[in-house]
């Protein structure tokens, strides 16, 4: 009697605790299963029977971010004994559209399927799809189409992603910690010449306990270089908050004054 209530006892416990955990997961792959379906479809088994690509696969190479929209063309024949058409064709990516004739495909007739890839703002590696689907079956695709390769950043100065017209800036801020009356310290911002003459820098609005300089003292075409800010701190106002602000101007570039402008940030310890 006790070992009937002991399997009693495991059953009900069976029942109340694992069903949970079953219908999580069971639903869990279903939710997996429907997201894939809808970016990676599964195949009609006979596609390659129906319609026949002379490729299903191309490789881009190399594109840039800033490229104009590639077209990709894959051709087709339909190698049944029945007329068909090419009802739809879905994409795995919204970087990649299609387009295709829709008119009646004869037996033996042949035909071609575009495919439009954009690579802006698609750095990186490029893996996309194209499912098409026809009058043979509405559930699932003949052939799955993909596009491969690899998008590189356009701009080799993107380290540096502020511009003064063309010297490019890590940052546009600098800040001194532990400020003290008996030390000089300086601040560094990385920058570059992307242009295609020598620069030679200053600035403007200073305050009398600071100093600027560029390292090279001239930066030359396509080479990157310092901006050097010093503070003096014997000469920093006595009657002054603990956190001083200023603002200078850097000369020597065509660029507007709002980008020609860096903010420093003082932090004074008496």
């Amino acid at each position: 009697m006790k070992n009937k209530q002991r399997i009693y006892y495991l059953f009900y416990l069976m029942v109340a605790l694992f069903p949970v955990n079953y219908l999580t997961t069971v639903q869990g792959q279903g939710f997996h299963y429907a997201a894939d379906s809808l970016v990676n479809p599964l195949l009609l088994k006979e596609g390659g029977l129906v319609l026949c690509f002379d490729s299903l696969n191309m490789h881009m190479g190399k594109l840039y971010d800033n490229d104009a929209p590639r077209t990709y063309t894959f051709r087709y024949c339909n190698v049944s004994s029945r007329d068909v058409w090419i009802t739809k064709i879905s994409t795995s990516c919204g970087c990649t559209t299609a387009s295709f004739a829709s008119e009646v495909i004869a037996p033996g007739a042949e035909g071609t399927v575009a495919l439009v890839y954009n690579s802006k703002n698609r750095i990186g590696t490029v893996e996309t799809h194209a499912f098409v689907y026809t009058t043979v079956s509405t559930k699932y695709p003949v052939a799955r189409l993909t596009l491969t390769g690899e998008v590189v950043c356009s701009d080799k100065w993107d380290y540096l992603p502020y511009g003064m017209g063309v010297l490019r800036i890590k940052r546009k801020q600098v800040v001194f910690s532990e400020v003290t009356s008996s030390i000089r310290p300086s601040e560094r911002i990385l920058c570059a010449n992307t242009g295609e003459k020598f620069l030679k820098l200053s600035a403007q609005m200073l305050p009398p306990y600071a100093r600027f300089h560029s390292e090279p003292d001239v930066i030359p075409p396509g080479q990157e270089g310092d901006l050097v800010i010093t503070v003096d701190g014997s000469k920093l106002p006595e009657k002054t908050k603990d956190k001083l602000q200023f603002t200078f101007i850097i000369e020597g570039l065509d660029a507007s004054l709002s980008d020609r402008l860096v903010n420093v940030i003082i932090n004074r310890i008496q």
